[in-house]
């Protein structure tokens, strides 16, 4: 397979040849900073839309019952400006620490290879695995618009699980659920893609490396809620 002939065509890939996607990462680490710049940009588009549909008066009023029980000192930073920031600073530094921490353990899980690649030629791999997470933004938008903007600011990502099952922030599991990507599979086999391309590894060992960190990560925390 050829690899994606340039940057805009390997976004494309992403989602239609993951292979080629790689292949040209391979050769052109650079443009891995453009999956990663769209994915930080996408959460200013989404969360401004959010807060110019949203009614506040009724957000602020559920929000208002639910922070009494769960977190009564946030109560005073309920405000259009505030929670505009936090939710973007939210997903901005979260899909950051993720792709940063996928391209440290693909860097460790790969040391035993032949092929050798360096951590920032991961790191742009990485950005390329959460890629998907744009699509989910755009259909967050949808749904924002075809509800008239009657969504809770914390079910309104449908990059979650929570943007299915709206859980309020009074249950236990709202923070596992809001953490959950709906798209974790799809994660899964784009980091499965990566390790095959750029790797000698069988497929078996390629898909353990891709899925151990996320089915460890959220087996551990679900554990953890149930015992604690």
């Amino acid at each position: 397979m050829n690899p994606s002939s340039n940057p805009l065509v390997m976004l494309l890939d992403i989602f239609r040849a993951p292979t080629a996607c790689f292949l040209a990462l391979y050769q052109r680490s650079a443009w891995g900073w453009q999956p990663y710049v769209v994915l930080i940009l996408s959460p200013f588009l989404f969360w401004g839309a959010y807060f110019s549909n949203v009614d506040f008066a009724w957000l602020s009023a559920e929000l208002s019952q639910q922070l009494a029980q769960t977190n009564p000192d946030q109560l005073a930073l309920l405000d259009s400006n505030t929670l505009l920031a936090s939710e973007i600073i939210s997903d901005v530094f979260g899909r950051t620490l993720t792709i940063v921490l996928l391209a440290f353990w693909f860097n460790l899980a790969t040391k035993p290879s032949q092929h050798q690649h360096s951590f920032w030629r991961w790191f742009a791999a990485a950005s390329v695995v959460i890629f998907p997470a744009v699509l989910g933004d755009v259909a967050s938008y949808a749904s924002l618009i075809l509800k008239h903007g009657q969504v809770m600011n914390y079910a309104a990502d449908l990059n979650s699980l929570n943007g299915l099952i709206k859980l309020p922030l009074t249950n236990d599991w709202s923070q596992f659920a809001s953490s959950l990507p709906l798209l974790l599979p799809w994660y899964i086999v784009l980091g499965y893609a990566a390790v095959l391309t750029w790797t000698e590894f069988e497929r078996g060992q390629a898909l353990v490396i891709s899925g151990l960190p996320w089915v460890g990560y959220y087996l551990i925390w679900a554990i953890y809620i149930l015992v604690s």
